[in-house]
C-alpha cells in the first residue's frame, strides 16, 4: 500500500512539473501596465526624415492588424479608439497575434524610438539603414518588450472597423487602419485563380484588383506565406475588411485572414 502512495505521488508531482514546462502553452494571464498616456499619436512632430523622440512621452492605440494569418510580417498596425490616425510599430517577432490580437489596447513609451512618415503614414520603431540611408526598422525581440506594453484592455473590433469606399481609400487617412469596404468583388482575370500565385508574384507576393459598381478598383495583396494563398478567389460579391497599407503611390488592402473575406452574395 505504501509503495502504491509514493507511485502515485511521484506522478502526480511529474505531470504537475510537464504542465509548469510546457513552453508551448503560452501563459495569457494578463497584468496590466500602469503606464498613462501623456500625448495622442498624432501630436508626435513626425517627417520624412527619420528622428529619435528623446522625450519620456507615452501614447496609447489599439491593435488592428495581425500576423496570425501569415498575411502580416513582423509587424504591428495600430489606431486611435477613435479612428482618426494611425501608424504601425515594425517588431522582429513573429506570432505577435498572441499577445497584440485585435482591439487590445496597447501603451508605447516613446522615448529613445525613431519615428518618421514613411509611404504616406507614421512609423514608430528603431533605427536602420537601408541603401545607405538610415530608415525606421524593427524593434529588436528585447526592445519591443519595454516600448509596447500590453493593457488589459480589449474592444470589440466592431468599434475600430471603418466602412469605406474604394474612392475614400485612395488617401492617406486611411493607411494602416482598419477598413471594410462593401459591395465589391474581384475582377474577372482573378477568379479562379489562387490568392497567392507564383506566376504573378511581385516582391513576395501576389496583386490581384478588386472592383465595386461603378468601377472603381484597389489591389488586394496576398504574401506568399498567408495561409490561406492556396484556396480559390471566388466570383461572387460581398463585403472584404482589412488594413489599408501603401507601396510607393499604389494604396493595397490587406486582409489579416480568409475570414476577412466575405463574399457571399451574387456576382453583379
Amino acid at each position: 500500500m505504501r509503495k502504491t502512495v509514493l507511485l502515485l505521488a511521484a506522478a502526480t508531482i511529474l505531470l504537475s512539473c510537464v504542465n509548469d514546462d510546457d513552453y508551448n502553452i503560452p501563459n495569457l494571464e494578463c497584468i496590466d501596465t500602469t503606464l498613462v498616456k501623456t500625448i495622442e499619436p498624432q501630436e508626435i512632430p513626425a517627417t520624412t526624415t527619420i528622428q529619435q523622440y528623446q522625450e519620456n512621452e507615452v501614447i496609447e492605440a489599439y491593435v488592428v492588424s495581425s500576423d496570425k494569418g501569415g498575411n502580416f510580417f513582423k509587424t504591428i498596425s495600430f489606431q486611435t479608439l477613435d479612428g482618426s490616425f494611425a501608424f504601425n510599430v515594425p517588431v522582429d517577432a513573429n506570432s505577435l497575434f498572441i499577445n497584440f490580437d485585435p482591439g487590445r489596447k496597447v501603451i508605447i513609451k516613446l522615448e529613445d524610438t525613431y519615428n518618421q512618415i514613411y509611404n504616406g503614414s507614421l512609423e514608430i520603431g528603431d533605427i536602420d539603414i537601408s541603401m545607405g540611408f538610415p530608415v525606421v526598422g524593427r524593434l529588436s525581440a528585447d526592445e519591443y518588450k519595454q516600448v509596447l506594453n500590453r493593457s488589459c484592455v480589449v474592444v470589440n473590433e466592431e468599434e475600430l472597423v471603418q466602412e469605406v469606399s474604394i474612392a475614400q481609400l485612395q488617401q492617406d487617412s486611411y493607411i494602416n487602419k482598419l477598413v471594410e469596404i462593401n459591395n465589391v468583388q474581384f475582377i474577372n482575370e482573378a477568379v479562379g485563380k489562387t490568392y497567392y500565385d507564383e506566376n504573378s508574384d511581385t516582391g513576395g507576393g501576389t496583386n490581384f484588383l478588386i472592383t465595386d459598381e461603378s468601377g472603381n478598383t484597389i489591389v488586394f495583396r496576398t504574401s506568399a506565406f498567408a495561409n490561406f494563398g492556396g484556396n480559390t478567389i471566388p466570383a461572387e460579391s460581398g463585403k472584404i475588411r482589412g488594413i489599408l497599407t501603401k507601396y510607393d503611390t499604389t494604396y493595397q488592402l490587406i486582409v489579416r485572414t480568409e475570414e476577412d473575406i466575405k463574399l457571399t452574395q451574387n456576382r453583379f
